[in-house]
């Protein structure tokens, strides 16, 4: 059930004060008043009642965010919500099971960050997200549907806000994201103040302009700045990746995904950064493991196929024989076409 006596998260904390469904598309150039303090909560009881609660379309916040799947039939939901102009903070008692954001006009603006007190939450999308030890995530503005399933009940803190407020006073890019030198010493803090602002009562502040606001939204902006990390330059990405190959080629376990996740950017923009050197993630990591593997027939000759293949990540001889089978074809191939190209 739901409770009654709480705000509904999606049809309440959620919706604009500042903006309409008939002004969508119209977007006020006008910066909202990042001092005035909105306080709500949600809270409901049993799968059926979390299944039913249905997102209301408003602007600056994450709309379309529902509940597909709940784990357990008496699971329960807990939320505290302030929102601080076009800023949204929660921190939110989640059951198993996935929700899914689809986004639309209204959200595609919009950056989340999440963070975990522990691991149990995936993130999945098309678009960039950016992963941190498996607790802490950024997602991208963009209109592709985000998937958020949690394998067990976690307590987590959510920040929402619109790229324009870190376009204007950072250098963030969240297709290109650092390494994960991600410090917790310095994100703890600002996930703890997100906790103890949502806890704030309603008797306990003024809903009006307050200085909190503002401390509120640079501790939004900062969570943002550090989760993502300096921007790695785009050029020197395939380096990354390749150093990255060299170094774990061994690994039969060795994935795309794998790559995205320890360098904190999308599949999608290392597969775009390969495509601009003429490549694949498969074709240069068997290329990479051919060179291991003839390295290390030449500095033991007498070590057998089946064993150069393993130490070079192939895992069988007959799994090498067909890389290189391959890896000739496809040079063929290349060379033919450019030759081709050229008497053209």
């Amino acid at each position: 059930m739901v409770l009654p006596e709480e705000s509904k998260f999606w049809e309440v904390a959620m919706s604009d004060p500042l903006l309409d469904d008939s002004q969508v598309g119209t977007r006020s150039h006008e910066r909202p008043d990042e001092r005035s303090v909105k306080l709500a909560k949600f809270r409901a009881v049993g799968r059926q009642a979390i299944l039913n609660a249905k997102p209301a379309r408003s602007y600056g916040s994450p709309t379309n965010v529902r509940f597909t799947e709940v784990a357990d039939e008496n699971a329960a939901v807990r939320a505290d919500l302030v929102r601080i102009g076009a800023y949204m903070f929660a921190h939110v008692q989640l059951p198993a099971g996935r929700l899914v954001w689809t986004r639309d006009g209204l959200s595609q603006h919009q950056v989340v960050v999440v963070a975990t007190e522990s691991p149990g939450l995936e993130v999945v999308s098309e678009g960039p997200v950016v992963a941190r030890r498996a607790t802490w995530f950024v997602v991208a503005p963009g209109r592709t549907p985000v998937q958020f399933t949690a394998a067990r009940p976690l307590e987590l803190v959510f920040v929402n806000l619109d790229r324009s407020r870190i376009a204007e006073e950072m250098d963030v890019d969240l297709a290109h994201a650092g390494r994960d030198t991600v410090d917790d010493g310095v994100v703890r803090p600002m996930v703890n103040f997100v906790k103890s602002l949502c806890a704030i009562q309603g008797e306990k502040v003024e809903t009006g302009a307050t200085p909190l606001g503002g401390a509120a939204c640079e501790v939004a902006r900062s969570l943002v700045k550090t989760v993502v990390g300096d921007p790695v330059p785009e050029t020197s990405l395939t380096d990354a990746v390749i150093g990255i190959l060299r170094r774990r080629h061994a690994s039969p376990h060795l994935s795309v995904s794998m790559v995205a996740r320890e360098l904190g950017v999308s599949v999608r923009t290392i597969q775009s950064a390969l495509r601009r050197e003429r490549t694949t993630f498969s074709a240069a990591l068997r290329s990479i493991r051919i060179d291991m593997a003839k390295d290390l027939q030449r500095a033991d000759p007498g070590l057998g196929a089946a064993a150069v293949a393993r130490a070079a990540g192939f895992g069988s001889r007959q799994a090498l024989y067909r890389s290189v089978r391959n890896a000739e074809k496809s040079n063929a191939e290349k060379s033919n076409a450019e030759k081709s190209s050229a008497r053209e």
